[in-house]
């Protein structure tokens, strides 16, 4: 099932404004319930003996389960972001060895499945990028993949030589199909929402845990401020990644479309 990014609007957004806007975001209320919130917080805590050493295990603690927790959202989302580009790559690939075997055909047989495979690297680099990029899965491509597999039925091979050409072009075809899964897979993947709302309220929690503490207004700006910036940095590098074909950072379909700069299948 496919699953939309949560903040799926950075993608339209240039590296620097979106960079900016997270930053913001995080960075403005800390500050602003520095100045304003901050000693209403802080005063139910005063005279309890020693409190900000309490407040600095707890803190320590729940920055540790919280880093974690970021970690791993970091590490998932580059490895998709991996998984993608691999995917596209070995797509890529498989097109060109398809090209190449379909080329030792006899002549009548390869306008048909050239032809075929030319429309599908126009579909995926053109229209069809444009929908992955959406999270949705091009039908297009799929009509195309099947009519180069009923335009492959119709061929029959005569000799021993033609049966293992036929077998390499099958077991090709399974590649592409097969790195086509990945990328779809790629695409239509996102963290999910449950995920994104504890980490949220996770950096929430970090704000308010700071304000706890009996320090000086400028000290507790300085503080939430510094990590407020880090979660938000955090925060926008993985919501950035977290759909690998879109925005500034996403997987382009350069592999692919060099296919017509090494092939003559290009109309």
């Amino acid at each position: 099932m496919a699953h939309t990014p949560i903040l799926n609007w950075l993608h339209d957004l240039p590296f620097v404004v979106g960079l900016l806007v997270v930053c913001a975001v995080f960075v403005v209320p800390t500050l602003a319930g520095s100045y304003l919130l901050q000693p209403k917080v802080a005063k139910q805590f005063r005279g309890e003996r020693d409190i900000n050493t309490v407040l600095g295990f707890l803190l320590n603690a729940f920055a540790l389960y919280f880093g974690v927790l970021l970690a791993l959202l970091s590490i998932a989302v580059f490895e998709n972001h991996n998984k993608a580009e691999d995917a596209v790559i070995r797509e890529a690939a498989a097109i060109v060895k398809l090209y190449r075997v379909i080329s030792n055909y006899p002549e009548d047989a390869q306008p048909e499945l050239l032809g075929s495979l030319d429309r599908y690297v126009d579909q995926v680099i053109g229209p069809g990028w444009v929908i992955q990029q959406r999270g949705r899965i091009n039908q297009t491509e799929i009509d195309i993949l099947t009519a180069f597999h009923r335009a492959l039925g119709k061929i029959q091979p005569e000799n021993a030589g033609q049966s293992v050409r036929y077998a390499e072009t099958l077991r090709v075809m399974d590649d592409l199909v097969e790195a086509r899964r990945l990328r779809v897979s790629a695409a239509t993947g996102a963290i999910p929402r449950i995920m994104w709302f504890v980490v949220l309220v996770g950096a929430v929690m970090n704000t308010v845990l700071i304000w706890m503490f009996d320090l000086r207004q400028s000290t507790h700006a300085m503080i939430g401020g510094t990590l407020s910036m880090f979660i938000a940095l955090v925060i926008y590098m993985i919501a950035v990644l977290d759909a690998p074909f879109k925005g500034e950072f996403g997987v382009k379909p350069d592999a692919i479309a060099a296919i017509h700069a090494q092939t003559r299948m290009h109309r």
